[in-house]
């Protein structure tokens, strides 16, 4: 989604405040010692010794800047407030200075995967932020693609990021599936687009921030604990990423009200959720 004008000039203030070395020297200060809610103040003092500052009233001028936003004046001092520990988190994740130093994530690097449409092995691409898994020989995998920070390369394998991305991607989109956008807290918006282009598609976004995530109905309901159980009845392994699961069967019910019907087939049977428009389980 595109940002409204007042979400941008919000964007481009908050961004603004972090734009003085001093203002950043006293972020991390507070940091230092962070332990969420239980975070022990610092007091003026304090922070002026920890910034190496001896002008009382230009370190006070940046200080106010920052005050209300990143920082918050308690009765004992001064702590970090949640925004500035969320950009200082996704800093450290994404690395945005740093380079991916264990494999070269641009080029293709096979993976213990197969294509679910040819069969063929699968390669993994890390592009921007995003690991993509694709087929190495066809296009006609779509294939899987989510957004992975760069920390997470550390001491991993490219079948080992392969996994966690699916697994992140999985627990993402359960969360986003039931309201709550992952990231931003806010509410979400499932769109059930069936035989959208050939292939049935649900499309995800949520009504405040950028967060978009386009996947199949039957990876959407993985998170359901009545979904997980009968898919593992049935002999169906959910330790597998979403891409080498079996594709459901999908036919349209009732349409008033919407009753969707997937039928998932296993070694030992064949489970059946039903959903309405929204993707809500109405029984399984």
């Amino acid at each position: 989604m595109s940002p409204d004008d007042e979400s941008a000039a919000a964007v481009r203030d908050a961004f603004s405040l972090l734009g003085h070395e001093i203002r950043l020297e006293i972020l991390l200060a507070l940091l230092e010692d962070w332990h969420a809610v239980y975070t022990e103040p610092r007091s003026y003092a304090e922070l002026m010794d920890a910034v190496g500052m001896r002008d009382s009233g230009k370190f006070n001028y940046h200080l106010d800047k920052l005050r209300g936003v990143y920082v918050r004046k308690v009765e004992d001092g001064y702590v970090p407030t949640a925004a500035v520990t969320a950009l200082y988190r996704a800093v450290l994740a994404h690395r945005p200075a740093e380079r991916v130093r264990d494999w070269t994530p641009s080029e293709p690097t096979p993976i213990d995967s197969e294509c679910p449409d040819c069969g063929t092995g699968a390669v993994l691409r890390y592009e921007r932020g995003f690991v993509t898994v694709a087929c190495s020989a066809c296009e006609e995998w779509s294939g899987f693609t989510y957004p992975f920070p760069a920390n997470g390369f550390a001491g991993r394998s490219a079948d080992d990021v392969a996994r966690e991305t699916a697994r992140r991607a999985r627990f993402h989109v359960g969360l986003a599936r039931t309201g709550q956008c992952p990231f931003c807290a806010g509410t979400t918006t499932a769109d059930l687009r069936l035989e959208r282009e050939g292939e049935d598609i649900v499309e995800i976004t949520c009504d405040t921030c950028t967060f978009l995530v386009g996947v199949e109905p039957l990876s959407a309901l993985l998170s359901d604990g009545r979904v997980a159980a009968a898919l593992s009845d049935v002999g169906i392994d959910l330790e597998r990423p979403d891409w080498e699961l079996p594709a459901p069967t999908t036919r349209v019910e009732s349409r008033d009200p919407v009753r969707i019907h997937l039928e998932v087939a296993g070694d030992a049977g064949t489970a059946t959720i039903v959903v309405d428009d929204s993707l809500a389980v109405r029984s399984v």
